[in-house]
């Protein structure tokens, strides 16, 4: 295997995943977290950065996880100010 480096944090791995281990288990966590939060607000929401203040999860993971269940569409995406912070 060769070395990597983590997409999030750019620890050096020595595996086949994207992700250290403690990247992948905050990335975990943090959609353990936006899955009960939409599940509870049935689409209630106003933005990214609400989403992210009211659940303590990154907007650009909170940004990311949106795509990812198609709730909002690339195109539309305005883009935040937070999507180029690392967390």
């Amino acid at each position: 295997m060769e070395l990597k480096k983590c997409k999030n944090c750019g620890a050096f791995i020595n595996s086949d995943t994207e992700f250290c281990s403690s990247c992948a288990n905050t990335l975990s966590f943090s959609n353990t977290v936006l899955k009960g939060f939409f599940e509870a607000r049935q689409d209630n929401f106003d933005s990214v950065s609400k989403v992210s203040s009211q659940t303590g999860v990154s907007p650009s993971i909170v940004e990311n996880y949106m795509l990812e269940n198609n709730m909002i569409d690339s195109e539309s995406l305005e883009k935040t100010s937070f999507a180029s912070l690392p967390y």
